[in-house]
């Protein structure tokens, strides 16, 4: 069966949907991983393995773009692709420390990920057909693939503290080299279909907030104080989504739209997949420190000593990361930042670095953030409500 290309009125398919739910698990899977280990190394191991499967999900979104993954060869891409990302997501709980028994996880881990690389590139050049020019770009990437890849199996094989240096590595060379070799060459067929697949992963991520106020409260009799903190919890998903999707993902969809050619291919790149990254990562941080703080909760209360310190670091940091991101994606988009994000950012900023010092409830610091939110969205439907209505119908009509 032949590769059924792309248009401008393509959208995401059935089988991009199962296949993000796939990818669902590994964002969950890392979430897990950082919750069971809360410390700053636990953290920033976490968010290289997170790094790591954002590119790998963004390279899929990129070649569902260039034909239609639900028909032809590509199909069947899609289903190996699912099938590693499975794997990956079964073994991120081993990918630094390695359980005794069974095969070695870290080498299983980095397996699972070279086929989703290698497959993407192998199917992509074919999806090409007669494009010579998307042919070279992906020609040219190889070289960077294959040497992240190697250091990843490299990684693999050392010790728990050095393989987080390679793997951070791994992923640098990848980002950096996507970037240092330009957007010339690249295709976005359907900007419509990138948009879309964009803000799905953003429901995904947003969702993971959700399941950690549910899977905290779960573990215990439910009270007063933890259905306090559980409204807030959902309070604060309310706000995520309302911080995007009011205004930012029809502003970049439309904005994609626009463009044409190399510049079109340099916004999707910068916009969706550089920083839609941070914003994902806001956002799942975020989740670490609810539901570290939430379980922190019992039917007695929470002593004052209870919450860690990365706990409040993981929920006012990916606060602050997530607006600032917010108001970067505005700047792409309007030639401008949003300040009300930016004073937002830097007031959780200070706020978190407060407290820290203090021994408050897990409340107060759940209070503090979901209100800051709540703060913003409000002002910003006084401020900017007709102005983002306009913006939104006039994308409908």
């Amino acid at each position: 069966m032949p590769f059924l290309p792309t248009g401008d009125t393509h959208r995401v398919t059935t089988l991009e949907l199962l296949f993000d739910l796939v990818f669902v698990y590994a964002i969950t899977a890392v979430s897990e991983s950082i919750t069971q280990h809360l410390s700053p190394l636990g953290l920033t191991r976490g968010l290289v393995v997170m790094a790591l499967i954002w590119f790998g999900w963004s390279a899929y979104a990129w070649l569902g773009n260039q034909a239609r993954a639900d028909e032809g060869p590509l199909r069947v891409s899609m289903f190996i692709a699912m099938g590693g990302f499975f794997v990956v997501a079964l073994t991120i709980h081993e990918a630094y420390d390695d359980l005794p028994g069974g095969l070695p996880g870290p080498v299983v881990f980095v397996v699972a990920y070279a086929v989703i690389r290698l497959a993407h590139l192998v199917i992509y050049w074919v999806a090409a057909g007669d494009d010579t020019g998307l042919r070279q770009t992906i020609q040219h990437t190889l070289p960077t693939t294959l040497l992240a890849l190697t250091l990843l199996f490299v990684g693999a094989l050392v010790s728990p503290d050095p393989r987080l240096a390679v793997w951070a590595a791994a992923v640098l060379i990848d980002y950096v080299g996507v970037y240092v070799e330009g957007s010339r060459g690249w295709r976005v067929s359907a900007p419509g279909h990138f948009a879309e697949r964009h803000g799905l992963v953003m429901i995904i991520a947003i969702g993971e907030s959700v399941v950690s106020v549910a899977v905290a409260v779960s573990h215990h009799a439910i009270d007063w104080p933890l259905l306090i903190g559980g409204l807030l919890g959902i309070a604060l998903a309310i706000t995520l989504w309302r911080t995007y999707f009011n205004v930012i993902a029809v502003a970049a969809e439309h904005r994609l739209r626009e463009l044409s050619g190399d510049d079109r291919t340099r916004m999707a790149r910068d916009t969706f997949t550089y920083l839609h990254l941070p914003a994902v990562v806001g956002i799942l941080t975020m989740a670490v420190g609810l539901r570290s703080m939430l379980g922190d909760i019992d039917s007695h209360g929470a002593a004052e000593h209870d919450v860690p310190g990365t706990a409040i670091l993981a929920l006012y940091g990916g606060a602050a990361l997530y607006l600032v991101t917010m108001a970067v994606l505005r700047w792409q988009l309007r030639g401008s930042p949003s300040l009300p994000r930016l004073v937002t950012a830097a007031w959780l900023g200070v706020a978190g670095a407060g407290m820290a010092t203090l021994s408050a409830h897990p409340l107060v610091d759940i209070a503090v953030v979901t209100g800051s939110f709540l703060a913003l969205v409000t002002f910003d439907a006084v401020r900017y409500g007709q102005l983002t209505r306009e913006i939104r119908l006039g994308e409908e009509a």
